[in-house]
């Protein structure tokens, strides 16, 4: 009786976003970012967009990204 059986169980049916900008998965999962139609937007994504220069590459790329998704 000293033999202990315990497995190891992964979750299923966990579904993770990804960020339709930067590809990555947020680290509080569905609660850090919003959706946009069928996509994703990380919170730290959207505070980069949010605080970036106008004339910047970094906001024409993003922007971009977000046309895609209106579309």
């Amino acid at each position: 009786m000293g033999h202990n059986n315990e497995l190891a169980v992964e979750p299923r049916g966990v579904l993770l976003p990804r960020c339709t900008l930067c590809e990555q998965v947020p680290a509080g999962g569905l609660r850090d970012g919003i959706r946009i139609k069928r996509a994703f937007i990380c919170t730290q994504c959207e505070q980069s967009l949010t605080h970036s220069d106008i004339g910047s590459i970094y906001y024409h790329i993003m922007l971009e990204k977000i046309k895609m998704i209106l579309k």
